[in-house]
């Protein structure tokens, strides 16, 4: 009588643990991927998050860069002389920051600067259109945006 007890409960626990696992297989398997997971998505919308990765992997072709980190931060804020094409004027920026390794940009940075490789390249961007305004560069070491979205696991390395 005991073993039957025993090979019930265990039978039990083992289809309890099989309807979970189906379960949460389902449910894994309903979310549609469009553009990286959101749980990367951090503070941005999902269509912030497509446009961050768009400006980012185009940086990132544009010059070979080899990528390390790839964050970005929504901020409020107007950018008032943009040196890309786009305006950032809506409001609401995305703040994109990008550290690795940018062989093929080269700076002279101002007198008693330090020199060095480019080690980060920060690209605004209006939050609305999507589009790309400000861009910098930086040579010092830095650290990826605090609470930020994660951008790395969207983008083709």
């Amino acid at each position: 009588m005991r073993t039957v007890v025993v090979f019930v409960v265990g039978g039990l626990l083992l289809a309890s643990v099989g309807f979970w696992g189906a379960t949460m297989m389902r449910a894994d398997a309903k979310h549609e991927r469009r553009v990286g997971d959101p749980a990367d998505y951090g503070p941005l919308s999902s269509s912030q998050y497509a446009a961050a990765v768009a400006i980012a992997q185009r940086e990132i072709d544009k010059e070979r860069a080899r990528v390390t980190s790839a964050t970005a931060v929504i901020k409020s804020g107007k950018v008032h002389q943009p040196n890309l094409a786009g305006s950032c004027t809506s409001g609401r920026e995305i703040r994109i920051l990008l550290i690795g390794r940018f062989p093929h940009i080269a700076v002279a940075p101002p007198p008693g600067a330090p020199d060095g490789p480019v080690r980060s390249v920060g690209i605004t961007a209006d939050a609305t259109s999507g589009r790309a305004c400000l861009l910098g560069v930086g040579n010092v070491h830095v650290h990826p945006y605090p609470h930020s979205a994660n951008l790395m696991p969207a983008l083709s390395r």
